[in-house]
């Protein structure tokens, strides 16, 4: 029987092919400390990361023999230091791309069709100053330019979703975009030419602060800007600052640097819509990820190669 660890307390239905070996984890919607992670990684097999899993940590698991990362990004997790341990690291990006690309579109409506803006007006001020034709105009999805940052498995289906919507869709990776999903374009043309930029890389070196104040100085005039990536890929003070001059119109935020703190000017802005990382909070791809995740432990646990390793193992 091996000893599983899972970081944080989540729905334990996914994780049912696993009953037959021994799972640790803690109360539902609560985490283990960075102590209690510390006791229980000494004897564990295998550990499903949700979160921060620093090198210091993972050092301490003689017996580890995978991490299996809840979720597609795996910055949380100290993938060099894994490595150096023999312990590879796996993650989930086939089961949250769905729901995330959803996300995606819902906060462009959201913020182009003005919905977060009047939902919260209608319940502040007298309706009767809302209501009217011609007032509270917003701009339709169809026609605009959508410049997609990023375009990996969520940024491509973020891109036939758009499309269905009569959107034109320009695309930037640094891999290459593929001209199937989107116009293969260049940062600064999709930052000059995009009436709507939603950003969809991973956080690296290479992409923190990835969108500051020379970015936002290039995005069109009243454009808006959606995050679903991870938060650390803007600067924060940058984006209020474009917003507040009215260079551009609004934003969407899933994400944050500093989760669960949100910085407060940006929950001021009525044009600025937040949301709790919520991307894959669904029932179903919660379900997916832990499946996902429990399936490549057995896999490592019998000594097969596990699918989706990150850190070249």
């Amino acid at each position: 029987m091996a000893r599983i660890l899972i970081t944080h307390g989540v729905p334990r239905e996914g994780f049912s092919i696993l009953e037959e070996h021994e799972v640790i984890m803690p109360p539902l919607l609560s985490a283990f400390s960075m102590e209690e992670l510390a006791r229980h990684i000494r004897n564990a097999d295998g550990v499903v990361a949700l979160g921060k899993l620093p090198g210091e940590i993972i050092r301490m698991g003689k017996r580890l023999k995978i991490i299996a990362n809840y979720g597609a990004g795996y910055d949380g997790v100290d993938v060099q230091a894994a490595a150096a341990c023999g312990v590879p690291v796996t993650n989930t990006p086939d089961a949250v791309t769905q729901d995330t690309a959803e996300l995606a579109l819902g906060l462009m409506l959201s913020v182009s069709r003005r919905i977060g803006e009047m939902n919260l007006r209608l319940r502040k001020e007298a309706p009767e100053s809302l209501f009217g034709m011609g007032r509270n105009m917003g701009r339709s999805l169809k026609g605009a330019t959508l410049g997609i940052i990023g375009c990996g498995r969520i940024g491509c289906l973020t891109a036939q979703m758009a499309k269905a919507f009569g959107m034109r869709v320009l695309g930037y990776s640094r891999r290459g975009a593929d001209p199937a999903f989107v116009i293969p374009a260049s940062m600064e043309q999709i930052l000059k030419e995009a009436d709507i930029v939603s950003l969809h890389c991973p956080l690296t070196a290479e992409t923190r602060g990835l969108m500051g104040k020379r970015e936002f100085a290039l995005m069109k005039e009243g454009a808006i800007l959606i995050n679903t990536a991870r938060g650390a890929v803007i600067d924060e003070a940058a984006l209020l600052e474009a917003i507040e001059s009215g260079h551009l119109s609004g934003a969407g935020l899933d994400v944050y640097p500093n989760e669960p703190y949100i910085h407060p000017a940006l929950l001021k802005h009525d044009r600025i819509v937040c949301v709790p990382h919520i991307g894959t909070n669904t029932q179903q791809t919660r379900f997916l990820m832990a499946r996902t995740c429990a399936l490549q432990i057995l896999d490592a646990l019998s000594g097969k190669r596990p699918e989706h390793i990150v850190n070249g193992l």
